[in-house]
């Protein structure tokens, strides 16, 4: 096990092993995986995927049409997000384009982070990583940021880069963009919103919470096409405001017939740019509000079955995530996936996270309530 074989296995043999650990992985549509932020790609983008995967789209010179598809998808990225002629670039996933994200604020001289511990933890990761000084933020009762306490921290800190959470991680909560830029102006903070799960549902829902760009001090966003753009892995999105922002995301690569390249990483497949291209202009705005109007009812419908059944809901789940608190996280996390319903935990709390994805159906939120209450009443004997 683990060597490399002296003679290369037969093919057919490969893939024998291959298919039988693929035939005991729980998967999208056939099993309850309702804690995951990942769903099944659509059918057109994995066909464009493999289109597309084997050209390097950081080899800006001999595929330049592929930067084109590029830009042309983040415009529209951003244009959810009410952004006109945005920026940036397909990543690998939010963690990457949070990276990239606090990377430029650092290079335009913002050394200080304003973050709440409901942010992703990709963003703490990176702030140790481009050895940033983090300034904590409280958040409120609904686990947004608290305004008051954000406007106390950057009149004594000064200067630095807020993160916003469109759609947090742990209780689907949102930030009030809004109140949050009218303070940041006070204190030279310019901003950057993960709305890595969120940005593909309540800018259909609230225009006024989803357009964010249109506060001039938000200088970027990270939004997943991985996610709900029903992209295959891996495809984050970095949009970014203007060309001025991102300028310090290009890098000489001597070696390059255009002699730099894009992004914090090397080697770039196209075929998450196609694919995020694709899925854009195949749903369009009306299509990608269908499934948040969706995806926003079933999250209701949750939390109602969640509160009738004498459980509490965390939060405000105006995303398409519900924390279910419980003290026995782990032993809960147990008993749910040991009935094939794989819930995750909300990170923040105690409790039990469902995010409800394209592949999540009723009866699926409808059985985690039922054995939540089954697991209870077993603990309670």
């Amino acid at each position: 096990m683990g060597k490399l074989p002296r003679q290369g296995i037969d093919w057919h043999e490969v893939l024998h092993r291959l298919m039988s650990i693929m035939r005991r992985l729980p998967n999208h549509l056939e099993h309850g995986i309702v804690g995951s932020m990942t769903t099944f790609p659509h059918p057109l983008a994995q066909f464009v995927y493999s289109m597309y995967q084997l050209f390097n789209a950081n080899d800006v010179a001999l595929y330049s049409e592929v930067r084109n598809l590029e830009l042309e998808a983040v415009e529209m990225l951003g244009e959810i997000l009410g952004c006109e002629n945005c920026v940036g670039m397909i990543t690998t996933g939010g963690s990457e384009a949070n990276l990239a994200a606090l990377y430029l604020a650092r290079e335009h001289g913002y050394t200080k982070v304003y973050i709440a511990r409901t942010a992703h933890d990709s963003l703490f990761k990176a702030i140790r990583l481009l050895k940033l000084e983090a300034i904590e933020v409280k958040y409120d009762s609904y686990f947004r940021i608290d305004p008051d306490d954000f406007e106390k921290k950057c009149v004594e800190n000064g200067a630095g880069i807020l993160v916003a959470s469109l759609g947090t991680t742990g209780t689907g909560s949102v930030d009030r963009v809004a109140e949050l830029s009218n303070i940041a102006k006070k204190c030279s903070v310019v901003i950057h919103v993960d709305a890595a799960l969120g940005g593909f549902v309540i800018p259909f829902i609230d225009a006024k919470l989803g357009e964010v760009f249109k506060f001039q001090n938000v200088v970027s966003a990270t939004m997943d096409p991985h996610k709900l753009g029903l992209v295959p892995i891996p495809a984050g999105g970095l949009v970014v405001r203007d060309e001025q922002w991102f300028s310090p995301l290009y890098f000489e690569s001597r070696y390059m017939p255009a002699r730099y390249q894009i992004g914090i990483l090397g080697t770039r497949s196209a075929g998450s740019i196609a694919a995020t291209w694709a899925m854009l202009m195949y749903m369009g705005w009306d299509g990608y509000r269908r499934q948040a109007l969706s995806l926003f009812e079933l999250t209701r419908f949750l939390v109602e079955k969640v509160k009738s059944s004498g459980f509490d809901v965390v939060g405000e789940a105006l995303a398409p995530v519900v924390c279910i608190p419980t003290e026995r996280e782990s032993k809960a996390l147990e008993y749910l996936w040991s009935k094939g319903l794989y819930v995750y935990r909300c990170g923040i709390v105690q409790g039990i996270r469902v995010v409800i994805m394209p592949h999540v159906r009723r009866e699926h939120l409808e059985a985690v309530v039922r054995e939540l209450r089954n697991f209870v009443n077993t603990e309670a004997l």
